[in-house]
């Protein structure tokens, strides 16, 4: 899918849009899941339920494999960077994106990834609401990861591993219906 194009002149198209009084649709919110690999690593096609399935592995040790990872999450509002001009024109530049991510499953091999993971570094992402949205497109969002441990004080809480994911973007990413 291309990018939206944006309007050169004074006289812009209107966007068409899509509204039911009766049968209004919405979309199930918290991101559920973040899937990961190396940057370098896109898909092909990411409406393609067998591309998924072959490169979705946990454990293996290939360049390109994808990491599903069970999240409780969500996305804020991006940041705007809105730049006054001459003549009081504005501008939009890049938005600085958030995707805030809990990890409620503390096994020993999730603990050292958290550990490995919070060296940081730049991921291709792509993320699912439990609504079945995926969002990402073939080339996925390459973001910055942030991931620590937190442990509460109270035995009737859980340890987790909070982070975030971060990147800069004009646009809003790319999304379908989940094909996996």
């Amino acid at each position: 899918m291309a990018l939206p194009t944006c309007p050169t002149g004074c006289s812009a198209e209107l966007p068409i849009v899509s509204f039911d009084i009766c049968n209004p649709e919405v979309c199930d919110a918290q991101i559920s899941k973040v899937y990961m690999t190396n940057v370098g690593n896109p898909l092909t096609d990411w409406t393609d339920p067998v591309e998924w399935n072959a490169r979705l592995d946990n454990s293996a040790v290939a360049a390109d494999s994808i990491r599903t990872l069970f999240v409780v999450g969500s996305k804020d509002k991006p940041a705007s960077n809105i730049k006054e001009i001459s003549l009081k024109r504005k501008v939009i530049g890049q938005k600085d994106h958030t995707v805030n991510l809990k990890i409620d499953e503390c096994t020993d091999l999730n603990h050292e990834a958290v550990r490995q993971l919070e060296c940081g570094g730049n991921f291709l992402f792509w993320y699912e609401t439990l609504g079945g949205k995926l969002f990402g497109g073939d080339t996925g969002i390459e973001a910055f990861i942030e991931l620590d441990m937190v442990i509460p004080e109270s035995s009737d809480e859980i340890i987790t591993y909070d982070g975030t994911l971060t990147w800069k973007a004009k646009f809003t990413e790319e999304r379908i219906d989940s094909p996996i």
